[in-house]
C-alpha cells in the first residue's frame, strides 16, 4: 500500500470493532480524510492517545481500498488545557464538528487548516472560548464562500443605520427596517454585536485576544450564528444544543 505523511487534526473518532477506531482527520495537504486506526482501542496501543479528538500531529497513512490506514501518529500538540476545562472542550469540539459538517472529503484548504489550528491554540490560552469560537464561525463561513454581509442592507445596498438592525440567516446578512416587509427569519441585533462580528471576522489572532465583547453582544452573536449556520449546514450540528445548555447552566 502506498504510504504518505500529512499534518492533521483529529475531528472525530468512532469505535469500529473491539480493537479499532475510525478517525476523521482534517489535513493540510488533502483536506478531510477518513482512516482506520487499527488496534487503537487497546490500552497499550501507540495510537490510543494519539487518535483522541482535537489532537494535532504528523500522521503516516497507507492507502487502503475503502479507508486510509493510520500507520503512525506523531503528536505535536494534545491541548491539555482544553481537555481539562469542560467549557473549552465543548467549544473546541464544536469547531471540530463544524469543520467536519461543512467540508467535503479531499477538498484541501491550507487556510482552513491554519484557522482551525490557530483556534485551538487560542483556546489553549487564557481566552474566552466562546469569543474564539465565534471568530472561528465567522472566518470559516468566509473561507467557505458564505461570508455574512455586515456593512450594508442586502436589499437597498445603503449603509446601515445605527438602530433597527436585523440579520436574516436566509439572505445571509443585514436588512434595514426601511426595506419592509422584513424576512420571516429576521433577527433584531444591536449595533454593538454587529461591530463585534466585524471585528472577529477581520482581526488577526492578537487583535482577537485583546477584543472585549459584552455578554449581551455575545448572546446576540450566538443566536445569529446558530441560525445562520443551521441554514447553511446540510445536517444538524449536534454540539449546538450542548453549548446552549452549558450557557444556561453557567
Amino acid at each position: 500500500m502506498p504510504l504518505y505523511t500529512v499534518s492533521a487534526i483529529v475531528l472525530r473518532r468512532i469505535n469500529f470493532s473491539e480493537t479499532d477506531r475510525i478517525v476523521t482527520l482534517y489535513t493540510r495537504e488533502h483536506g478531510k480524510i477518513s482512516a482506520i486506526a487499527k488496534g487503537s482501542r487497546k490500552p497499550i496501543s501507540r495510537l490510543s492517545g494519539a487518535t483522541e479528538t482535537l489532537t494535532y500531529g504528523k500522521v503516516a497513512l497507507a492507502t487502503g481500498k475503502n479507508l486510509e490506514v493510520v500507520t503512525q501518529f506523531e503528536v505535536k500538540e494534545s491541548f491539555p488545557r482544553i481537555r481539562e476545562d469542560l467549557k473549552r472542550l465543548a467549544y473546541a469540539g464544536y469547531c471540530a464538528e463544524l469543520t467536519d459538517v461543512l467540508t467535503e472529503n479531499r477538498q484541501p484548504s491550507g487556510d482552513l487548516f491554519d484557522l482551525l489550528l490557530s483556534t485551538l491554540y487560542l483556546m489553549e490560552r487564557p481566552n474566552d472560548p466562546e469569543k474564539i469560537a465565534h471568530m472561528f464561525e465567522l472566518k470559516l463561513m468566509k473561507l467557505l464562500g458564505y461570508e455574512p454581509s455586515l456593512d450594508e442592507c442586502l436589499r437597498c445596498r445603503k449603509p446601515l443605520p445605527v438602530s433597527d438592525l436585523f440579520f436574516s440567516p436566509s439572505l445571509g446578512g443585514m436588512v434595514c427596517r426601511e426595506c419592509a416587509p422584513l424576512p420571516d427569519d429576521a433577527i433584531q441585533i444591536p449595533q454593538a454585536a454587529i461591530e463585534a462580528m466585524r471585528g472577529l471576522l477581520e482581526a488577526d489572532a492578537p487583535e482577537v485576544e485583546r477584543m472585549e465583547i459584552s455578554d449581551t453582544a455575545m448572546d446576540f452573536i450566538a443566536r445569529v450564528m446558530r441560525w445562520y449556520i443551521r441554514y447553511r449546514a446540510e445536517r444538524e450540528i449536534k454540539s449546538l444544543d450542548f453549548l446552549q445548555a452549558l450557557k444556561v447552566s453557567g
